[in-house]
């Protein structure tokens, strides 16, 4: 209570002294509220919000002070509500997920390279995608060229890993037609697609960097902090993180050398008398052998064989590399698409030089 005796003292009337002194206190409180209130916030920015808080949030604070005078009750003093939106930071991150240059054949065609994007900033933000084949390649090693189904394809979601066709097939990405959009925190698989030159030397390498930009006007490529009213999600700001909104990141392949050859022929006839007569009734042998030469992966190997026309396949006939295989699809790596009536066998990875044998059986109709 120092003030109210300074006051006290220098009046000679003490009534009028605890009024004044009253007055002046509660002028004084409502003066600190209103400086309080002048180092808030005032430019409709959230300084240093951090990325988790979504961009757009509307965010409120008051100010309140209790006091007490003498023996008198407490009393406070409010601010005015004072409200500002979160802004959005645009961070966008992206990397390359092969384990290691993805092998190919020369010439080889359409050939893959994953990425992942993710957007780490607070808002949702969409994405352009560009590719670039490394124009200036060190000598012994090449440029990757655009592949034949396309050059960027995006997940689709409906089955992992890359598809080219069918009814789980990736989209391919159309610049300012189908340009990802991400909320915070998700993520998106990116495929280039690349063919490959002919006559490579073993070992030589090909780089293809991926390039994605933020589309926010004024975003991409500006300096970290920069800051742009009315442009973040929600109306706020939009602040460019520390990649500068955009992010780039290089995938490589390597020519691995590999030869494939394919050879298929009918192994054996088996008619109804047990002769060799190739008549209706008669059981076909057939042989696939496959025989991969050089040094070097084949990656994703899948040979398929639509059956003849006129035959039906013997069921359980399908045999790899000694082993009897199921027609279903499943854990084995064979199976008989019968809406096709086509064997197919999904071989993987087979380092060259390799040797693989098939066969199956079909009766003449």
């Amino acid at each position: 209570m120092h003030f109210m005796s300074l006051c006290c003292s220098n009046n000679s009337n003490p009534v009028a002294s605890d009024k004044r002194a009253k007055f002046n206190f509660r002028t004084y409180l409502l003066g600190l509220c209103i400086g309080l209130l002048l180092l808030a916030p005032q430019s409709g920015r959230a300084a240093g919000t951090a990325a988790g808080t979504a961009a757009g949030s509307s965010i409120s604070n008051v100010v309140t002070l209790t006091y007490v005078i003498g023996a008198g009750p407490p009393s406070t003093v409010n601010s005015s509500i004072v409200s500002f939106l979160v802004d959005e930071i645009i961070q966008p991150v992206l990397s390359w997920q092969d384990a290691a240059p993805v092998a190919v054949s020369t010439p080889g065609n359409n050939d893959v390279l994953t990425f992942l994007l993710t957007n780490s900033g607070n808002g949702t933000e969409s994405f352009g995608l560009t590719r670039t084949n490394d124009p200036a390649p060190p000598p012994g090693n090449y440029t990757p060229l655009d592949g034949s189904i396309g050059s960027i394809y995006v997940e689709s979601g409906l089955l992992a890993g890359f598809q080219a066709t069918g009814a789980n097939a990736d989209t391919v990405y159309i610049a300012g037609g189908n340009d990802p959009t991400l909320s915070p925190d998700a993520s998106l698989t990116i495929y280039l697609i690349s063919n490959t030159p002919s006559n490579l030397p073993v070992n030589a390498g090909g780089n293809v960097l991926l390039t994605v930009s933020s589309l926010t006007p004024g975003t991409a490529g500006s300096p970290p902090g920069t800051s742009l009213a009315g442009l973040g999600q929600g109306g706020g700001f939009a602040v460019v993180g520390s990649s500068s909104a955009q992010a780039g990141t290089t995938g490589s392949y390597i020519a691995s050398g590999v030869g494939f050859v394919m050879n298929k022929s009918v192994l054996s006839v088996l008619d109804l008398q047990g002769g060799v007569l190739v008549m209706p009734g008669a059981v076909l042998t057939y042989q696939i052998v496959a025989s991969l030469s050089g040094a070097g992966t084949a990656t994703n190997l899948v040979i398929v064989d639509p059956l003849p026309a006129d035959t039906t396949y013997v069921p359980g006939s399908i045999v790899v590399d000694g082993i009897v295989k199921t027609d279903a699809a499943d854990a084995d790596n064979a199976q008989l698409i019968s809406a096709t009536r086509t064997v197919s066998v999904s071989l993987g990875n087979v380092a060259a030089p390799a040797n693989v044998v098939i066969t199956f059986r079909a009766t003449i109709n």
